[in-house]
């Protein structure tokens, strides 16, 4: 029997994290996640790094590979691992996935997306939503996505697709399926951090897409494949991010100083590596001591469900 929770938030962890950054970021979730929530680990790292985040967080689940997937295609199969333990261990309202270098800053970000998913079932991912050729975030930047349109003419539809034949030949299936659907080229949510909903992750499940093996060696990051698979079942993407949405991320650092994360009320954010002069230690201290302030004290990693009654 499948136990109910609010919330389950998925961190696949690979080589080379720092682990003192991972306990950071599921700190965040125990100091500002005031629901019923549970908390899945995939450790990728070939270090036994999992471990030694179950010592720390006995509650979490934790899942740990044989050997690494690595990225791209690989990360899509590691992820759909949690995915599935997720749909086959829980009832939920929303998924969060979470990266080592993504950190909740603002308390329950999770209600925006059960209502969003509440209020529009056809929605089955939502965050930072990539759109056209280029896009502009809640803060101004300009986003380029022209590579992941050009990349998916490239290997489904020109000669180079018989490089890869299987996995491009079975990502051309879904992805002319996600055209008729209404998907637009290029069209994802942002992969750092983003929520699923259960009703997607189940019809995944149903049509053996958790995961599809074959999509292993196509050359996309995982998050466009989630997005053209989503779209291919009839899902829509969603926006979490623009205005004071939760969302507050970008690929290689900040999409803004810290202050203005939290003068916007994002509270998620993506990547937590730098902001101008600032490192991944000093952005972490500058949101802990945020963090402090908030809740009025340390958490001491007590199970999630008493911090729910406590709260």
């Amino acid at each position: 029997m499948k136990d109910r929770v609010d919330l389950v938030v998925v961190i696949p962890v690979g080589p080379r994290c720092n682990l003192s950054f991972v306990e950071d970021t599921i700190d965040s979730v125990y100091d500002f996640v005031y629901c019923k929530y549970k908390i899945i680990v995939l450790d990728d790292s070939m270090e036994g790094a999992g471990q030694k985040l179950k010592d720390a967080f006995p509650d979490i689940d934790l899942i740990t590979n044989a050997r690494s997937h690595g990225r791209w295609g690989g990360l899509y199969i590691n992820l759909c691992k949690g995915y599935r333990h997720a749909v086959e261990h829980y009832h939920f309202d929303a998924l969060l996935k979470l990266d080592t270098d993504a950190l909740i800053i603002g308390s329950n970000p999770q209600e925006e997306a059960i209502r969003l998913f509440k209020e529009n079932p056809n929605i089955g991912i939502a965050g930072l939503h990539y759109t056209e050729q280029s896009n502009t975030d809640f803060y101004g930047n300009k986003i380029d996505n022209s590579w992941p349109r050009k990349q998916l003419i490239k290997d489904t539809c020109t000669w180079k697709l018989i490089r890869r034949p299987l996995p491009n030949l079975t990502l051309r299936k879904y992805f002319f399926r996600a055209i008729r659907k209404g998907y637009q080229i290029g069209e994802n949510i942002f992969g750092g951090s983003y929520f699923m909903s259960e009703s997607l992750l189940m019809r995944m499940k149903e049509e053996g897409l958790l995961p599809q093996h074959n999509l292993k060696g196509v050359n996309l990051e995982e998050d466009h494949i989630f997005g053209i698979l989503a779209r291919s079942l009839g899902y829509e993407l969603g926006d979490l991010a623009s205005g004071d949405l939760p969302f507050g991320v970008a690929w290689l650092g900040l999409p803004a100083p810290p202050e203005e994360l939290l003068k916007h009320d994002k509270k998620i954010i993506h990547s937590t590596r730098k902001w101008g002069e600032m490192d991944e230690k000093d952005i972490r201290s500058f949101f802990k001591k945020q963090r402090q302030t908030q809740t009025g004290v340390m958490r001491f990693r007590m199970p999630q469900e008493l911090q729910a009654v406590d709260r």
